[in-house]
């Protein structure tokens, strides 16, 4: 699908969203697709006064969904980071309409409402034009992220949200299940102990089936305090919106324990080597290593475009934190190299892949390339997402990249 607008100074700025490697972005810009960690030439200072309007859509196909303009809160400046407003839009969607997308978050460089409600209404006009159906959420309200807000007002540093949020303490877990006989069951955010880092989502499934018997799909969250509280209510917020029943838990009970053996479908913890059963549960020090690996992670996963796009980079640090906290003698010893878990063989990269920012990505590469007819472009983008699926192995996305276009030629 390609996207016109009329303003040439339109940005959609994409995010990348951790949903089990469920992306699908269909959404095709006719400009140089930005994503959230690169700044946006929109070619204002930082003396400049304002905060951004913004508006948010899904990826999906049919239909797409698009809220209404708000006011983000974020300074007006140089550069605009989406990634909490597009997860938020998406925890609601998936909450309201029991579907797992991505979202993407626009300004256009606009500081007042009637300027993005007119650009709002022409892109959902393009849409239209292609046959697209598309279902405006007027009544979609934003949470205000003050983490992001606070990043873009900081004049020290990189003022974006994920270098920000990435300095935080990841230390709260946060459970929430898909809806099941229009029912969504959750579980607050909590502080990590010794008794619950290694296996949330197993447990929670668990105490699921035992109090609820409960037969659907169910996810645990790694993330830092303030944004497991805001997705977790935009989750339940959109659960509500859709006449869904939501249900507090109150798990885990005082003086529980969370240690389980079976592994429940659709998860983000990564499973044991050895049954979980009888495990000790995961030092200080070990949490420690694990967490200091968060941020070294990003820069790995940032190391070439083609990766960055590919994969999901929170769900690839959650993927490797998990895994250290599931192995502590090896996490004591230091082993494996933090590298290593970018070869594909030690973690579940496939369900990290992000297919439609892959795609966006290969289209704008191609063209660099001088594959100017969309065939060819829709060939590379094509070509590339199914080397990525034959091959999940994060460090060799740019050499894949690079085999989709020479084939394309």
């Amino acid at each position: 699908m390609r996207v016109r607008f009329n303003d040439s100074s339109t940005t959609i700025v994409p995010v990348k969203v951790r949903f089990q490697g469920e992306l699908e972005m269909k959404i095709r810009p006719a400009f140089p697709l930005l994503f959230v960690l690169v700044i946006s030439p929109f070619g204002y200072v930082s003396a400049q006064s304002g905060t951004f309007w913004s508006w948010c859509l899904s990826d999906s196909e049919q239909p797409v969904y698009v809220s209404r303009p708000f006011d983000s809160g974020m300074k007006k400046g140089p550069s605009f980071n989406g990634t909490s407003l597009g997860r938020q839009f998406a925890e609601y969607l998936r909450g309201r309409f029991d579907i797992k997308t991505t979202a993407s978050c626009s300004t256009a460089g606009a500081t007042d409402q009637v300027s993005v409600a007119g650009r709002v209404q022409n892109y959902m006009a393009d849409l239209r034009r292609q046959n697209k159906q598309v279902v405006e959420l007027a009544d979609w309200n934003y949470i205000r992220d003050q983490v992001a807000i606070d990043a873009s007002f900081d004049p020290k540093g990189d003022p974006t949200y994920i270098n920000v949020e990435g300095t935080l303490p990841q230390d709260r877990f946060y459970c929430v299940s898909d809806s099941y006989q229009n029912t969504v069951y959750y579980a607050e955010p909590m502080h990590m102990t010794s008794r619950d880092t290694s296996t949330p989502s197993i447990a929670f499934f668990n105490a699921l089936q035992q109090k609820y018997g409960y037969k659907g799909q169910q996810t645990c969250l790694l993330s830092s305090e303030p944004r497991a509280t805001l997705l977790l209510k935009a989750r339940l917020d959109g659960a509500r919106a859709g006449g869904k029943k939501v249900v507090s838990t109150g798990w885990p009970a005082a003086g529980s324990t969370t240690t389980a053996q079976t592994r429940p479908q659709d998860n983000d913890d990564e499973p044991p080597r050895k049954p979980a059963i009888n495990q000790p549960p995961a030092s200080a020090q070990v949490r420690d290593i694990a967490g200091k690996e968060v941020s070294p992670a990003l820069g790995f996963c940032r190391a070439t475009r083609a990766l960055l796009v590919s994969y999901d980079c929170v769900c690839l640090q959650m993927k490797i934190y998990a895994y250290r906290i599931a192995h502590p003698d090896e996490t004591l010893k230091g082993v494996p190299a933090l590298a290593s878990f970018f070869d594909g063989k030690l973690i579940d990269c496939p369900k990290c892949m992000t297919d439609a920012p892959a795609k966006a990505e290969a289209r704008n590469r191609a063209g660099s390339a001088r594959l100017k007819l969309p065939a060819q472009q829709d060939c590379v983008a094509d070509k590339f997402v199914a080397l990525l699926h034959a091959n999940p192995v994060p460090s060799l996305a740019e050499s894949q990249m690079d085999s989709a276009i020479k084939t394309c030629r």
